[in-house]
């Protein structure tokens, strides 16, 4: 048998061969890889799961404040967590109605009834209506509405004006009013949405010639009175349901000094009569007391026109600035002779 040779290998098969550089190389490559295989792969943070549950957190902290932030929709959460809500729902109805009630309340309309009489009865009567504006109309939700109708009526503002008819302005002749009947005045009404309020006052004048006028205001707001100097302020008060009316107990006019001369001179002549026979009782000794005399006196004054001491004593006062006059009257009633 022959010895092997040192004859160079196929070309193909040195090939496959790998000299040591190379194998170390490929032995760290390979070492590389698996290294990689083994190591956990990194995970990304923001996954869909991961989004999904951060956009829910949020959008409850931001549902959660605008609830905590609206003293309704807190109590509303809290009695639904409590599992009262159909009991708060029930609260919240009530209250609703009884805000609905206390507004018909403040806008119901009122109207009143007076019947004017007077003395003399030929006396004018004017009367007229002034008509004051609450307006609620941009007020949204019933207390808003509540608050502003129960504001007080700005009366600087310019009243829409009517006057009233009556049958004492179309008199003739020898022609009396007994007295003038009004229903129905109204005093306050609200429109139909209940967000505009509208207030009325009235005035009434009474006048004749040869006597001193009488001017009343009539008015739903007591603290409306009318201070000008010869006003009368008479305020509509409830005195049963649906039922309103004014303290008005007639308005007998003063006369003028000029005017009541006549029968100011006729109840003096018959008193100083009646007091000359009181005197003689007197000394006679018959007994007639001061009450007694102070009636017959003021039974004399009616006799002639006169209601009270104090018209009697107004008209008194008036005649007597002219001292030339007084002293001649009072001259005249010691010459009077009495039957």
């Amino acid at each position: 048998m022959s010895e092997p040779t040192n004859e160079k290998l196929p070309k193909d098969v040195h090939e496959l061969l790998l000299n040591t550089d190379e194998e170390e190389g490929r032995t760290h490559a390979i070492d590389d890889v698996v290294t990689d295989a083994r190591r956990p792969k990194r995970e990304k943070f923001f996954t869909v799961p991961v989004i999904v549950i951060a956009v829910v957190a949020a959008l409850t902290l931001v549902g959660l404040g605008v609830i905590y932030s609206s003293a309704v929709l807190s109590e509303q959460f809290s009695a639904m967590m409590s599992g009262e809500l159909g009991k708060y729902k029930e609260q919240l109805r009530k209250v609703r109605e009884d805000k609905v009630r206390e507004i018909e309340s403040v806008t119901g309309n009122r109207y009143g009834s007076l019947s004017l009489f007077y003395s003399p009865r030929t006396s004018r009567v004017t009367i007229t209506e002034y008509k004051y504006k609450l307006d609620c109309s941009k007020s949204s939700g019933d207390d808003e509405t509540l608050n502003c109708l129960r504001k007080k009526i700005d009366y600087t503002q310019k009243p829409e004006v009517r006057q009233i008819d009556n049958p004492s302005l179309h008199l003739v002749e020898k022609q009396v009013v007994e007295q003038i009947p009004l229903n129905d005045i109204p005093i306050q009404e609200a429109s139909d949405d209940r967000k505009t309020l509208y207030r009325y006052d009235m005035t009434v004048a009474i006048e004749a010639d040869g006597y001193y006028p009488r001017k009343f205001f009539l008015t739903g707001d007591k603290e409306h009175a009318r201070a000008e100097e010869g006003w009368e302020s008479l305020f509509w008060e409830q005195k049963g349901p649906q039922v309103w009316m004014v303290d008005f107990r007639g308005a007998d006019l003063l006369p003028k000094p000029e005017t009541a001369r006549a029968n100011y001179e006729k109840a003096l002549h018959d008193w100083e009569c009646i007091k000359r026979e009181i005197e003689n009782k007197r000394k006679s000794g018959k007994n007639v007391s001061a009450d007694t005399e102070s009636g017959l006196f003021i039974e004399i004054l009616n006799r002639n026109g006169f209601k009270t001491f104090e018209e009697f004593d107004v008209i008194d006062k008036e005649l007597r600035k002219d001292e030339k006059y007084a002293k001649e009257f009072d001259v005249s009633l010691k010459k009077i002779e009495c039957k």
